[in-house]
């Protein structure tokens, strides 16, 4: 179905490029219901069945999925032409296209003066897959116009030079390859919570380092890729300060090389997350200010609306965890208060991880201060807006700390249903299991209401016991960086819970 693509994609649009896309249809003859499709998805909001009922009113003999599936093509077509007035990487592919309609109108000339000056751009920019097309193109027109003026040493060197670009393509792939595969099985087995699940991905760390040996091991992309590798690979085992040293160097790397990013720089968010994640991780928050202000400095730059909310959206994230983490719940709700929560909600569908963050650490925040009300009802909005996923941790951490407010709520009749259902969801056949949420799962069902006493089942109490050894542990500590579950258990341990 093509509606749910529009509606996400109409959801991601900033306020210009919503006029942008009005001004471009407003002079198109013929069926308006596509622009009228627009409208109700900007005011009826996300939600599909909203959408197809006021469409189907206004409209009753069109197809909303076609309506659907030609303004998908119209707002893409829109993006593209405001993307080409601003990113070099649009221009380059942009100048293809148009040596290819220059070569096919008989205007070589012209079309291998527009050939040089994007080979020249996309040399300067590390884009090998261009600059070979450029090579392509040329020996293609030499070939069509009998290598007029071309000697047999000039047409031998242009064709090496197309194939050791061909060479820097494969190799760039490799790197691709191999992190595509680390992501594959990270994504289908897991996260990694044992010595023996990181055993399985050996191959691929020797197969990374080999490739690193080669000659072609100083260009930006392969550089970029290793570093991306190692650092994705060493916080998926929780290795946290070797993770931070390879994200170190990967910012080095990216600080290093401004004109080659990306617009807008995708990567380098991810690496700056990553850097934050670390240090919380380590609890070496004062560093964490650094890496904020280059987050800030991205924020200053041109880039899209939908990316500049990303960036807000992680500053106030790990802000969030720091003063979680520091037991500092009331600054925590005051500096959400201060942000808003249209900050929060704005772009919700673009990354759906960083809403789980936001919604969790908000909730977190209500937790600490004894508001169980708010809390519950932060969480409850992200468990109904965005599907969980059962390989994000931060899932699981959201599940298990609603179980946590029912309980402290005194709502024990539905603890029951909720533990079925998140072992049901989380514990499918295969799937790695940690022992902090094992422990939290059995503890509570077997705790009565609060302030009366209890006796905790021997075999439980012997695993309990072992809580010290959880919270040290690097594998646990994936999960308890978002809260302190253990220590939750150990206060709950007490032989008369306090009011």
């Amino acid at each position: 179905m093509s509606l749910l693509p529009a509606i996400r994609l109409v959801q991601s649009l900033s306020g210009p490029e919503k006029r942008f896309f009005k001004l471009n249809t407003r002079q198109q003859s013929g069926p308006r219901d596509y622009q009228e499709l627009f409208d109700i998805i900007c005011n009826d909001g996300p939600q599909p069945e909203t959408i197809i009922q006021s469409f189907k009113t206004a409209f009753p003999k069109s197809n909303i999925d076609n309506t659907a599936r030609y303004l998908l093509r119209i707002l893409t077509d829109c993006l593209i032409q405001s993307r080409v007035q601003k990113d070099g990487f649009f221009q380059l592919f942009q100048g293809i296209m148009r040596v290819k309609v220059l070569q096919e109108r008989a205007l070589p000339e012209e079309g291998y003066k527009e050939l040089k000056r994007i080979r020249e751009n996309a040399s300067q920019h590390q884009q090998y897959f261009i600059e070979y097309l450029t090579y392509r193109y040329e020996l293609d027109h030499l070939s069509g116009s009998g290598f007029s003026g071309v000697s047999d040493n000039q047409l031998v060197q242009t064709q090496m030079k197309a194939k050791e670009l061909l060479k820097h393509v494969n190799h760039v792939q490799d790197h691709h390859s191999l992190f595509e595969l680390m992501k594959y099985r990270l994504l289908h087995a897991g996260q990694i919570l044992s010595d023996e699940h990181r055993k399985k991905l050996n191959d691929l760390m020797l197969s990374e380092m080999i490739l690193m040996t080669g000659k072609m091991k100083n260009n930006f992309a392969a550089q970029k890729l290793h570093l991306l590798f190692q650092s994705y690979f060493l916080t998926n085992v929780g290795d946290f300060p070797s993770a931070l040293k390879t994200y170190r160097e990967l910012n080095k790397l990216f600080e290093d090389n401004l004109s080659l990013l990306d617009h807008p720089p995708l990567d380098y968010l991810s690496a700056l997350d990553g850097i934050i994640t670390s240090l919380c991780m380590l609890k070496n928050y004062d560093e964490i200010d650094y890496y904020s202000t280059r987050l800030e400095q991205l924020f200053q730059q041109p880039y899209p609306e939908y990316f500049k909310y990303q960036l807000r959206k992680s500053m106030l994230a790990a802000r969030l965890a720091i003063l979680t983490a520091r037991g500092q719940y009331e600054n925590a709700r005051q500096l959400l208060q201060d942000s808003g929560k249209d900050l929060v909600t704005a772009y919700a569908m673009v990354n759906e991880e960083k809403q789980w963050e936001l919604h969790f650490y908000a909730a977190l925040a209500h937790f600490g201060s004894g508001d169980l009300k708010k809390a519950h009802k932060w969480l409850g909005e992200v468990i109904q807006l965005h599907k969980p996923q059962p390989t994000l941790l931060i899932c699981k951490a959201a599940r298990l700390l609603n179980l946590i407010i029912h309980f402290e709520q005194g709502d024990t009749e539905y603890i029951d249903y909720e533990i079925r259902s998140y072992s049901r969801f989380f514990h499918r056949p295969q799937s790695p299991r940690l022992q902090t949420e094992l422990l939290l799962l059995k503890l509570l069902p077997s705790m009565p209401a609060r302030g009366k006493r209890f006796v905790i089942p021997a075999a439980l109490k012997k695993q309990l016991s072992k809580i010290e050894l959880l919270q040290n542990d690097k594998y646990e500590q994936q999960l308890l960086r978002y809260f302190d579950f253990a220590e939750w258990m150990k206060q709950s341990m007490q032989p008369v819970r306090k009011q």
